[in-house]
């Protein structure tokens, strides 16, 4: 395991905080795995669990469905937290597991685990995480059969337990940025050599999978397609077709890069390395905006203000003339076993959307975020660049090593 025993129970001890704080006795927790990694954060951060399986399962009556491949936290205050499974003991590795308490519940399990809940006495106010991960068949046969509890959707209440992270947790993020740069540099120089987006594709996947790692996609795009959609479109985000001399591409690789922690760092670059002077006035202007930022992450800065200086140098660059097809108002997020909602806005742009919580709090070392920014001119392309980074004491430490620009 690459955390202690004592690690995780520093986190229970945050987050039993971060409970009371909130008025909070009790909390569930869900998550989904099992051949998907986007819901996967809060239960692995919790106790190290995932499950096994090769999707979401078909569904099934509700009455007599068996969902193993989601799993459940319960933490009660004062009380170790209990790991929920649809599984048998015989079926998961327990030497992995860190939690005060496992219960196995035989299917129906939502059934079974909706008596538990009755029978131990768990009633009232129930705040819960990740009320969009379990399916609307199996959460409303939980609420019909819980009256005696009002559940309560707390989808922040594991944002500032989370967001600090520890020394470990920080190696876990420098593990996965020397991944992840192995990765992205791969497939940036295979889309400059005019290799198929497949081909760039696999020779990123083969580099972090070597060193342990793992994603959820990687995303290529390149040529006119590109310039109206920023990320691919194609089922895997990359398909057969290669880049023509001279065209733009970007490179973007995101997901669980290392024990479980997210990362998405970006790159744009043009096909042969012989930029047009519009195509290098492109891709080195939306790089002064990621550069510009960068200079502002130091503790005691906002995500207010590194935004207002993001919109400020985007200005500069004429961001307003030929916007990007970028929908998010953002110029960055916080990382973590999850992407939280925490967000730097395009300047004063308001947060409140998509349940973005206020950008007004100072940044600590220990923060790891995402610093990122797209450019749009017509007639040459859109660039997208983005630097995953750590707060420090004296400024943001670079994790994926990449560079940015290959000229």
């Amino acid at each position: 395991m690459f955390f202690t025993k004592m690690e995780y129970y520093d986190r229970w001890r945050r987050v039993q905080a971060a409970m009371a704080h909130a008025g909070y006795e009790n909390m569930l927790v869900w998550q989904r795995s099992a051949g998907t990694l986007d819901k996967l954060g809060d239960v692995l951060w919790l106790t190290n669990f995932h499950t096994y399986g090769t999707g979401q399962e078909a569904p099934t009556l509700p009455e007599f469905g068996a969902p193993y491949t989601f799993s459940a936290v319960l933490i009660r205050q004062g009380q170790e937290p209990e790991l929920h499974i649809g599984l048998a003991e015989e079926d998961i590795d327990v030497s992995r597991l860190v939690c005060g308490k496992r219960v196995h519940h035989p299917a129906p399990m939502i059934l079974n685990f909706a008596n538990y809940l009755r029978t131990t006495g768990v009633e009232g106010r129930v705040a819960i995480v990740g009320d969009d991960v379990l399916p609307g068949m199996y959460d409303r046969v939980l609420r019909t059969h819980t009256p005696q509890i009002e559940w309560v959707s707390e989808e922040h209440l594991l944002v500032g337990p989370q967001l600090i992270k520890s020394p470990r947790e920080l190696e876990a993020y420098r593990v996965g940025g020397e991944l992840v740069t192995a990765g992205l540099t791969a497939a940036m120089e295979a889309m400059i050599a005019g290799e198929r987006e497949s081909e760039a594709a696999a020779r990123a996947a083969a580099a972090i999978i070597r060193g342990g790692g793992g994603f959820h996609r990687i995303d290529i795009n390149h040529g006119a397609f590109s310039e109206k959609y920023f990320l691919s479109r194609d089922l895997y985000g990359h398909n057969t077709g290669a880049p023509l001399a001279g065209e733009i591409f970007t490179v973007w690789i995101y997901g669980p890069i290392f024990e479980g922690y997210m990362m998405d760092p970006g790159r744009t670059g043009v096909c042969m390395n012989r930029p047009s002077h519009a195509q290098k006035s492109l891709l080195e202007d939306c790089v002064q905006i990621v550069n510009g930022m960068l200079e502002s992450v130091v503790p005691g800065a906002t995500a207010r203000e590194i935004g207002r200086k993001g919109e400020a140098l985007s200005r500069g660059v004429g961001y307003f003339d030929f916007p990007p097809p970028i929908t998010f108002p953002l110029l960055g997020h916080h990382l973590g076993a999850t992407i939280p909602p925490l967000i730097i806005p395009f300047g004063d742009v308001a947060s409140g959307e998509l349940g973005w919580k206020s950008p007004e709090d100072p940044l600590q070392p220990g923060m790891v975020l995402g610093i990122e920014a797209f450019l749009a001119r017509d007639g040459v392309g859109v660039a997208a660049f983005e630097n995953n980074i750590i707060v420090t004491d004296t400024g943001p430490e670079l994790l994926e090593k990449t560079p940015m620009l290959f000229w």
